[in-house]
């Protein structure tokens, strides 16, 4: 197997009549060549054929990676449905994408360039070079600091940004005596400058609250309506927010208000980029648009509704 071959995992999860869920890892298919929806189809009509499993049963298919892929219109979802309504045509599939995957696209709302760019910019400055990193914990250690060492961000898993700014925000002092040692300060003047202080600790509260949404949309045993609910509450929570700010109250701001220019800054930037991510729940209503995005019903829908077009199987 080559590291450039594309995998294929396949489970499956079955629902009783008591409503107790089992789910089990089924298969992973290599896909050699093209990853297209047909290619993906065929992997797993394979492993269907494979395991003598019924198609008639299956009430759900949820993805994740690319949509195009997995498209109800020509990929492998179109070609499921086709499948299914062959053994049993009453039989209509209900499709969901990665909840997770839609909310990181709403990172866009947040306007963060001018905060992630100068983090992003010391942190590779210190850790690109073996040497300067080595010098930086030697220095942290002698320094007593209150970390070892910088974390480094990856795009791919944008969620971590929040802990790589907060590292950079409670090691900034050290980090200016680093650079100054190294006479490279002047390189990064937004590590002094109080608006762009006042910017990433904003940027840090943010990113937590996100990061406490995404942690609630995982993990096994949930289900549809309930991260419903907990994109809901957080619409609900940005709401709050905005309110806050705008009487520069930072109760659920603890980072930003630990800086004593915080107010200040709040009154000067009113109505600027940094207050849009919860003004007006932005992010909270595109993350709530491509929910329900998913569903094909109007409402929200009730344990029972779930329980009778869920009771049979699906796949994830």
């Amino acid at each position: 197997m080559t590291k450039d071959t594309a995998q294929l995992l396949i489970f499956i999860r079955g629902i009783n009549d008591n409503f107790e869920i089992t789910e089990e890892f089924l298969a992973v298919e290599s896909l050699k060549g093209k990853t297209r929806g047909e290619d993906s189809y065929d992997g797993v009509s394979g492993v269907i054929e494979r395991l003598q499993l019924p198609w008639s049963p299956l009430a759900n298919v949820t993805t994740d990676g690319s949509p195009n892929l997995t498209g109800k219109n020509v990929g492998l979802l179109k070609r499921i449905q086709e499948r299914v309504k062959e053994d049993n045509p009453e039989q209509e599939v209900i499709f969901l994408h990665c909840i997770i995957h839609q909310e990181a696209l709403c990172k866009s709302v947040l306007q963060l360039d001018h905060v992630v760019k100068p983090v992003v910019k010391v942190v590779n400055f210190i850790g690109a070079r073996g040497l300067h990193r080595r010098q930086f914990i030697k220095f942290l250690e002698e320094n007593d600091a209150d970390h070892k060492d910088l974390l480094h961000h990856s795009n791919v898993r944008w969620l971590s940004l929040g802990k790589v700014c907060q590292r950079v925000l409670e090691l900034k002092q050290e980090i200016i005596s680093f650079l100054e040692l190294l006479e490279k300060a002047d390189d990064f003047p937004e590590l002094s400058d109080t608006d762009c202080l006042c910017d990433l600790a904003l940027a840090v509260d943010i990113l937590t609250h996100m990061n406490e949404l995404n942690v609630k949309l995982q993990g096994k045993d949930q289900f549809v309506h309930e991260m419903y609910t907990n994109v809901r509450a957080f619409k609900t929570k940005l709401a709050l927010f905005s309110k806050q700010m705008s009487n520069k109250s930072f109760a659920h701001f603890p980072t930003l208000a630990t800086l004593k220019e915080a107010p200040r800054h709040v009154e000067k930037n009113t109505g600027n980029h940094w207050t849009t991510c919860t003004e007006n729940s932005a992010i909270g209503s595109l993350i709530l648009e491509k929910l329900t995005s998913h569903f094909s019903w109007s409402h929200v829908p009730s344990h029972e509704t779930l329980k009778w077009r869920h009771r049979s199987c699906s796949w994830n």
